[in-house]
């Protein structure tokens, strides 16, 4: 899928939402997307948008989803009773393109998220999802534009 249109789909489908620390869900992700390769950006665009809006795989595929874009999707999207940890270790051991891409774009969701935890908050143990796909990407001799050491 071209970058232009993810935008112009997470824009639209994120109006007005905010994220658990109350800023624009927008900006957060723009700010993921910013940090990802090119050939990663629609996904990053995207990777709220099953979870959060009433956007459809149907509808993302009309628009020119590709079949590697959906699978990292699915892999970014937490199932309703799956557990913050469970979620990011599935998306840490994914094999294939799609998991290198989930695993880049949960990085740099991971990094944006650090960013703006308050001392003492009630948050998912990001850190922790951040250390598992980070190992995951050095196993699999992936590498990532929002790594940082």
């Amino acid at each position: 899928m071209d970058a232009a249109v993810a935008r112009d789909i997470a824009r639209d489908s994120h109006d007005g939402q905010l994220t658990r620390h109350g800023s624009p869900l927008g900006e957060h992700v723009e700010r993921v997307a910013a940090a990802v390769a090119d050939e990663e950006r629609a996904v990053a665009f995207l990777h709220d948008v099953l979870e959060k809006t009433g956007t459809s795989l149907d509808d993302l595929h009309r628009r020119g989803l590709t079949p590697t874009e959906r699978a990292a999707l699915d892999l970014l999207t937490r199932g309703d009773d799956e557990t913050f940890e469970r979620h990011a270790l599935r998306i840490a051991d994914a094999d294939g393109p799609a998991g290198a891409i989930a695993r880049s774009v949960k990085l740099a969701d991971l990094e944006d998220h650090i960013g703006l935890v308050r001392e003492g908050s009630d948050t998912p143990p990001y850190h922790w999802a951040r250390r598992h796909v980070l190992a995951a990407q050095h196993r699999r001799g992936e590498t990532s534009v929002s790594a940082s050491p």
